[in-house]
């Protein structure tokens, strides 16, 4: 019995040591020719633990050529010989090579023994850049299958690249963007377990001299679509960045080391800031009525000021679905299924050739970049998504100038003003009786469409409302399940929706549509504040299927 747990114990102690070959870090630099030649370098921080070599594979290069292959190790160069991937570890040492194969070609060379080195690959691939009719693109898996620490792209060309320029990661959890006038792709820490790197690029008519073209995309968006096929969002929200750890160090320290006074000071100035009722009333949440009328006069953009003022859950972009939807309502903008891309796939569209006009040039800017982003007056969610990440920061301040303006107004008309003491308001700004009820009554309807929203049952409500009902959902971050619920209490109101375009479809259309934009935009946002990047943003897992060159898994064997 003794000698089974000894033996047991030993297996699980060994489990825990196992090695294997190990690659640490890989940095690629890539620079592009006006002829859109690149030369490319790649240096490999290994450590081996068996076989004979490493290798990397280059699998459905097309027009693609590869010339001037090189390896070193440690800085002493290889000799380049005839590779044959069954001769022994010893027989590699000091050598590289190209194993030729169906799908394309492996770069190989020896790992020399099972030590820790640093290998240096250098090579040139031809027409790197591929025409389109509207657009120059570069789209290449630059690592293929591969589990390894780190890595770090770097590409650079002729120019500089302009800030917006469009780039796009797939494969990997991490980041693609623009600094400094050129383009980054880094894991940044997060795990890369058999995973690849595409990069996907679109250049200017006429940036690069190439008349390279694939004939099976006749513009850059047939190869977008292509790109995005099978893609899914990472979640970035676990990992925190070294300035949120150092912050995060920094408070806790404070809490125990700076004096309670101070503590209690910067406490006292933040709660004395912002906004606050006259005579220092408040909106009691817990005994506030439901209400079941359309508040404020039924101006979206009051009842979106008023709930930042007091802070209802406040999210700045969910007035861009209230905003669709009142667009929808006016006849200014349409929803509609056509059939688009190379894989001929019904999907929904906006159409925004109405000619609409608009009496606010907050709405008619929005439009505007709406349009822009379409490029023919048909926006697909995609084309927004990218619109916003590349410019996220005009879409997201749009946001901030419709909330602000309104709160501007109502400081003009005088319900809002600064208080003259604190017996008048603990706060700053003073918001006047009129607010006041507005916002009792706005809450009032939050809590009457939870309520409606968790229903079992019908319930008499005005159901001629229901759009109006669900616009104001949409500024609550609420719409898809109240929509949801009212499709299931009212479906002969449904059907009856139907015949003015507003159906369940549409409302959730709309909702998925402003989220998945507004977070495009988010996602880059955060990027560039930690990065101080440009274009780009966070890399999409999957997708970059059927990239120009590259493909396969490299690694040791």
């Amino acid at each position: 019995m003794k000698k089974i747990l000894f033996t047991l114990l030993t297996f699980f102690c060994f489990i825990g040591i196992t090695h294997a070959d190990q690659i640490y870090n890989i940095d690629m630099d890539i620079y592009i020719e006006k002829d859109g030649t690149a030369k490319i370098t790649e240096v490999w921080d290994v450590e081996a633990d068996s076989g004979t070599e490493w290798y990397k594979q280059l699998y459905n290069l097309g027009s693609e050529e590869l010339y001037d292959f090189k390896v070193s190790m440690d800085g002493n160069d290889l000799q380049y010989k005839d590779w044959n991937v069954d001769e022994s570890l010893s027989a590699k040492s000091g050598y590289y090579g190209i194993n030729y194969v169906s799908q394309g070609l492996e770069l190989c060379f020896g790992k020399g023994d099972m030590e820790r080195h640093t290998f240096t690959l250098s090579y040139t691939l031809s027409n790197f850049i591929t025409n389109t009719s509207d657009a120059q693109a570069l789209y290449q898996t630059l690592l293929p299958n591969v589990t390894l620490d780190n890595f770090k792209v770097t590409v650079s060309s002729f120019y500089e690249f302009p800030k917006n320029l469009d780039v796009w990661g797939y494969g990997y959890q991490g980041y693609a963007y623009v600094k400094d006038g050129k383009i980054e792709m880094t894991n940044d820490g997060y795990p890369v377990n058999n995973n690849y790197v595409v990069l996907l690029a679109k250049f200017p008519l006429n940036t690069f001299t190439t008349e390279n073209k694939n004939g099976n995309f006749e513009k850059f968006d047939d190869i977008y679509e292509m790109a995005e096929e099978g893609t899914y969002e990472y979640d970035y929200g676990t990992k925190q960045t070294i300035f949120e750890k150092v912050f995060n160090f920094i408070s806790f320290l404070i809490s125990f080391i700076v004096p309670l006074g101070i503590i209690g000071g910067i406490i006292a100035a933040t709660k004395n800031s912002g906004y606050g009722y006259k005579d220092n009333k408040t909106i009691n949440k817990k005994n506030t009525p439901m209400f079941r009328e359309i508040p404020c006069n039924k101006d979206i953009y009051y009842a979106n000021a008023l709930i930042s003022l007091n802070n209802f859950n406040y999210k700045d972009t969910n007035i861009f679905g209230a905003i669709i939807l009142k667009w929808i309502r006016q006849g200014k903008i349409n929803i509609k299924n056509e059939t688009r891309g190379i894989l001929n796939k019904e999907t929904s569209v906006i159409d925004l050739t109405l000619n609409p006009t608009f009496e606010l040039d907050l709405e008619e800017e929005l439009f505007n970049i709406m349009y822009e982003a379409s490029k023919d007056g048909i926006l697909e969610p995609k084309e927004l998504e990218k619109w916003a990440r590349n410019h996220y920061q005009k879409f997201l301040n749009l946001f901030d100038k419709i909330k602000n303006r309104k709160i501007n107004e109502l400081e003009s008309n005088g319900h809002i003003y600064k208080r003259t003491n604190k017996q008048e308001c603990q706060k700053k700004h003073v918001m006047d009786d009129t607010i006041y009820n507005d916002s009792k009554e706005l809450y009032g309807l939050k809590l009457f469409l939870k309520e409606f929203s968790d229903m079992k049952d019908k319930e008499a409500i005005e159901v001629k409302l229901w759009d109006e009902y669900l616009m104001f959902a949409y500024l609550f971050g609420m719409a898809a399940k109240v929509a949801k619920q009212f499709k299931n209490l009212y479906p002969e109101i449904v059907r009856e929706m139907e015949m003015n375009n507003l159906d369940y479809d549409t409302f959730i259309y709309i909702n998925n549509f402003s989220v998945s934009t507004v977070h495009a935009a988010s996602a880059a946002r955060s990027a560039a504040e930690s990065y101080n990047a440009g274009g780009g943003g966070f890399s999409s897992g999957g997708g970059g299927g059927g990239s120009f060159g590259g493909g396969g898994s490299m690694g040791g064997r």
